[in-house]
């Protein structure tokens, strides 16, 4: 393979990765799967359990990448996260969060992180639903 092609190769593959379909961790063990966003044993769903979906977006999404400068900067500071991804959460309109929007494609230029039927995309909409605590 030429050089070119190579170059070419790598960077159409570092593109694709903020467009990925189906990247990202596992969802955590959450009872996120509860539909009225509480856990099993009456408690909201806390934001540490679904932190590391965010993950995905962390590659874009941080200080100095290409969406560093957006409204959703992730830093590796818990408190500072929690702050920015509230501010796209609508608990009284869970399913119309501009996180759930941007995550399956809306309006995204890195493309669809989480489809809406995924089980990460779920696992937000509960933590959503249970009030976004913190």
């Amino acid at each position: 393979m030429s050089s070119d092609r190579r170059t070419l190769v790598l960077l159409l593959g570092v593109l694709a990765g903020c467009a990925d379909l189906e990247r990202g961790p596992a969802p955590p063990p959450v009872d996120a799967a509860d539909t009225d966003g509480g856990a099993e044993d009456g408690r909201a769903v806390a934001f540490a359990s679904v932190r590391p979906l965010l993950d995905a977006c962390r590659r874009c999404h941080a200080p100095g990448q290409e969406a560093g400068d957006t409204g959703l900067v992730l830093t590796g500071d818990v408190t500072a996260e929690y702050v920015a991804v509230r501010r796209f959460v609508e608990p009284g309109a869970p399913a119309s969060s501009r996180l759930l929007a941007k995550a399956s494609g809306q309006s995204h230029r890195g493309g669809t992180i989480y489809r809406s039927t995924s089980p990460e995309y779920a696992a937000l909409l509960a933590w959503i639903q249970g009030g976004a605590a913190p």
